[in-house]
């Protein structure tokens, strides 16, 4: 209903409610305010045709800056485990000039320090707990492995092999992330691409739309029509190529993963696992209305 028509219930209730010339002037503030947005929702001028695309993107930025900080963590970590003492085999040379090995020297409790560095890098990244929670025996097997993890966890001297095994595991997980942000880049860059076709169709209809279009002509009508037409058809190929990324899968880091388990971590705290799918079909489902005005006025005038 068009908003010069009538308040809406909740309007005519603050109205009524206000009594005196002067004590009344919050209400009416607050009145006015409710107007401009239900006269909004009321006439459509507050469609967001990139509602769910808008909030995907800004869960995109987060988890990017996210996985950055990771890197920067892991970063920190290799450089202070690089500077521990190893505890190892130490060349001794006897009688004849035969070399023979020797006890274990070095820093005994150099894995100690490994563990401390570890908490206080990649363990105490801000968003760790909400996104791990997991104890450190738990989260070095899910980034290094089992084996380096088991070597930090259960030894106490740090050997020369497991500082080495440490360094290069740490140095993969970085990489894994680099691989990731390419990734998120690359959704990024779709939503951009996704969000502009949904804003220029959402446009397009609302142009092609309004209050009189029975004093339209009817080659004017046909000509709205026809274009309205070729917008769906524009927007619904862009829905299209969104459908067959998703049937594709994603890359996932350093794995490909099936779109739905992506989809569902990366707008897990979203109304829509499939963004650009849920904002298009809102924006087709306005084309219907448009194009049943369109078609009503067309019949009237035949």
């Amino acid at each position: 209903m068009p908003a010069s028509y009538g308040f809406s219930p909740d309007i005519e209730q603050e109205v009524a409610a206000c009594s005196g010339a002067f004590g009344c002037a919050e209400a009416v503030a607050g009145s006015l305010i409710a107007l401009v947005l239900w006269a909004g929702l009321s006439t459509g001028l507050l469609f967001a045709p990139r509602a769910n695309v808008r909030a995907a993107t800004e869960a995109i930025r987060r988890e990017y800056e996210a996985i950055t900080a990771e890197q920067d963590a892991l970063s920190s970590f290799v450089s202070r485990v690089r500077e521990l003492s190893a505890a190892g085999p130490a060349p001794t040379v006897e009688g004849g000039g035969v070399g023979v090995v020797g006890a274990a020297n070095g820093q005994s409790g150099g894995m100690a320090q490994v563990r401390e560095a570890y908490r206080e890098t990649m363990m105490d990244v801000e968003h760790f707990e909400r996104d791990y929670g997991e104890s450190l025996p738990v989260n070095l097997a899910n980034e290094f492995g089992d084996g380096v993890a088991g070597a930090v966890v259960a030894n106490d001297a740090l050997s020369p092999q497991v500082k080495r095994a440490v360094i290069a595991s740490a140095e993969e997980s970085c990489a894994r992330r680099d691989r990731y942000l390419d990734t998120l880049d690359d959704e990024r860059r779709r939503l951009e691409r996704a969000g502009d076709a949904l804003d220029d169709a959402a446009a397009r209809c609302a142009e092609l739309d309004g209050d009189r279009l029975r004093r339209e002509s009817f080659d004017d009508l046909q000509a709205r029509f026809e274009c309205l037409d070729e917008t769906r058809e524009s927007l619904e190929a862009t829905l299209a190529r969104r459908q067959e990324q998703i049937q594709e899968g994603v890359t996932f880091g350093w794995q490909r993963e099936d779109s739905e388990s992506v989809y569902r971590y990366l707008y897990r705290d979203l109304d829509a696992t499939y963004p650009v799918l849920a904002d298009g079909t809102r924006v087709l489902a306005r084309m219907d209305d448009v194009e049943s005005r369109i078609t009503t006025a067309l019949t009237a005038q035949a």
